[in-house]
């Protein structure tokens, strides 16, 4: 089923991919990474990000920084209904830029609905991106802050199209959740498929890994912001509603550590830690970032008494 998911994959992608990235090798494997920096990190990027790439006359791109302040609050967003079932998780797949967890997805059996989404979303897969050390890794920023590593469920619109391949390419075809990890607490239940990334270390190693329910990856508080974007890698299509979490989860730090163990590279190769593989923020442009949740961040800032307000009169 995944050599043909491949093959469907490359004909979708295939006049995109020819204008703004180079043909994959012939018999790699095609990666459906397609939801998935700092400035000063230029020289320690992925290669894929080493020279400017963008969609030409593109206003929609990801990922972001969510400026708290500038977030609207919308009212009428309603929670996310998420359902997954875990006997549809199928492997982890090692292909050269993240790991993904792939999900089985010819039937509605590991869904999400509601929040801001007019139909619902069959999930497809899910990876993350992190930095070499804790102070970077993620994608999005909040008020410019980085966190270690960020977590993207990738789901795609089966009510309006016929594939997830299709979906790629189209209006309202993918809804990212986007979960900030922080350094605390051991996250018992990331532990599973930390204990899986060692049979996954080299580029294109897969295996099998079943009965796991992504769900335990989320933070309890609903809270979210929500925007229109774009895959952040090739090719870059301005498809994706991105629903990014208000909370981050806590992992510990061996946790982090083992997914800086995995290699770009392939067995033989000249060993190269995966690690800073995150795309560099793009600009806002005319976008709104809604919320929906009120802005006590900003409530807060405001009404807070001054330190002059608690002295006494001599």
């Amino acid at each position: 089923m995944l050599l043909l998911l491949g093959r469907a994959l490359r004909t979708a992608l295939a006049a995109s991919s020819q204008r703004l990235s180079p043909a994959a090798p012939r018999g790699a494997r095609p990666c459906s990474l397609g939801a998935c920096c700092s400035y000063r990190l230029r020289d320690a990027l992925h290669p894929l990000w080493q020279s400017e790439l963008s969609i030409p006359g593109g206003t929609r791109q990801s990922p972001i920084d969510i400026q708290w302040r500038d977030s609207v609050y919308d009212p009428y967003l309603k929670p996310l209904t998420i359902h997954y079932d875990p006997s549809t998780c199928l492997c982890i797949w090692n292909n050269g830029y993240s790991f993904l967890v792939e999900f089985e997805d010819s039937m509605d059996k590991s869904v999400i609905m509601g929040g801001p989404l007019e139909n619902h979303y069959r999930l497809k897969q899910f990876h993350f991106h992190w930095g070499a050390i804790n102070e970077w890794g993620s994608e999005h920023t909040v008020d410019s802050k980085f966190y270690p590593a960020e977590l993207h469920l990738v789901h795609w619109n089966s009510v309006k199209y016929a594939s997830f391949e299709e979906a790629i390419m189209e209006d309202n075809g993918l809804v990212v959740i986007g979960v900030f990890l922080k350094l605390g607490a051991h996250h018992a239940g990331l532990q599973k498929l930390v204990d899986a990334l060692p049979a996954v270390k080299h580029k294109d190693t897969v295996v099998e890994f079943d009965v796991f329910d992504p769900s335990c990856l989320l933070p309890l508080c609903p809270d979210y912001w929500t925007y229109a974007g774009s895959l952040t890698t090739p090719p870059l299509t301005e498809s994706v509603t991105w629903i990014i979490k208000k909370a981050p989860i806590e992992v510990d730090q061996d946790q982090l550590e083992e997914f800086r163990m995995l290699l770009f590279t392939s067995a033989g190769e000249e060993e190269k830690r995966m690690v800073d593989n995150f795309r560099p923020l793009q600009p806002l442009m005319n976008r709104t970032v809604r919320s929906s949740f009120r802005n006590h961040h900003l409530l807060d800032i405001e009404t807070r008494p001054s330190a002059h307000a608690h002295q006494s009169s001599p």
